[in-house]
């Protein structure tokens, strides 16, 4: 074993069940992407963006538990 562990993918904080696509020039991820700070520091998008991704976690169904 090489002790490398694959890294997870990022997921978009404001596309519910999307992964960070990069989709903003120069960025490495959320963490330094301006669209999400922008979201985030403003409290009323953050609040949306929180209703959004708690409606597509209520969609979702229900996890089948393993036999």
């Amino acid at each position: 074993m090489n002790g490398h562990r694959p890294r997870p993918d990022a997921k978009c904080p404001l596309r519910p069940e999307e992964p960070c696509t990069l989709c903003q020039l120069d960025v490495t991820g959320p963490q330094d992407c301006p669209l999400v700070y922008l979201v985030m520091s403003d409290d009323e998008l953050r609040a949306g963006t929180h209703r959004s991704r708690l409606d597509v976690a209520s969609r979702r169904p229900a996890a089948r538990p393993a036999r």
